[in-house]
């Protein structure tokens, strides 16, 4: 009976796992159904995008190497200009800027060993590309992007007619430098990139790169190096505005 017993009990075991099987099956071909129905009556190309972040530098052949460049299918609307079809097309080549998951991988990204990257920051005619380092709330906490303006106040000891103040009338002052000042990087994300940060990509910290004139770029390297700086971001169609700055003596006024 024991043996009866035990032999009922493999053949439960049995079928469970084969209807286990059966339904893992069902659902696959339920899925697999679902993404040709919406595909359906829709064109289709193949491209590669990243599997996971892949920082600036990566050659080509690295990424296709360790499985970081991955094919699929996508609609053929969405597909950008330059999408390589081909893994050789990025063959000896290096990523210019850093690349994000999910990411379609097209030409431009990948430049040859020692190519100048001149044209990957998109700066104006008659003004200079200056990187600032900062982090943290002074950056705005991570929400500054590509293509934002920014205003920057700096904290200085209080001054009158260029001459700093001593005496009873000392202390710290905080004034606007600079207004809508325009990000064209933040990190190695630039303006030109045809990807939106996600919510992971965005972190409290990094570097601003900024298009300005040469008197800006004094200003703001000066700033870097001898004042505390904070950034404030701001709204689409934003004006400069005036202030007085901001002392002991009128910081409640």
């Amino acid at each position: 009976m024991a043996a009866v017993g035990m032999s009922r009990r493999t053949i439960a075991l049995v079928l469970a796992v084969a209807l286990a099987a059966l339904a893992t099956i069902a659902l696959i071909s339920y899925v697999r159904g679902l993404e040709d129905k919406a595909f359906q009556g829709t064109e289709t190309v193949e491209v590669f995008v990243a599997k996971q972040d892949i920082p600036s530098g990566t050659t080509g052949d690295t990424a296709s190497q360790q499985g970081l460049l991955v094919r699929t299918t996508v609609p053929a609307k969405v597909r950008p200009d330059g999408a390589i079809t081909s893994l050789e097309q990025i063959s000896g080549k290096l990523a210019a800027v850093q690349l994000y998951k999910d990411e379609i991988i097209v030409q431009q990204r990948f430049v040859a060993p020692g190519a100048a990257l001149k044209n990957v920051l998109p700066i104006p005619q008659g003004l200079q590309a200056v990187s600032i380092a900062i982090g943290g709330a002074p950056a705005v906490s991570g929400f500054v992007q590509p293509g934002d303006q920014v205003s920057l106040l700096v904290q200085t000891g209080v001054r009158r007619g260029g001459v700093l103040v001593t005496g009873p009338a000392a202390g710290p002052e905080v004034k606007y430098l600079m207004q809508k000042l325009n990000v064209i990087a933040v990190g190695t994300r630039i303006v030109s990139s045809t990807t939106t940060a996600t919510p992971e990509q965005v972190q409290s910290g990094g570097t601003f790169t900024f298009a300005v004139t040469p008197t800006q770029a004094e200003q703001l390297v000066f700033a870097a190096l001898n004042t505390t700086m904070y950034f404030t971001l701001l709204p689409a169609n934003s004006q400069p505005v005036g202030t007085p700055g901001r002392t002991f003596a009128n910081l409640f006024s």
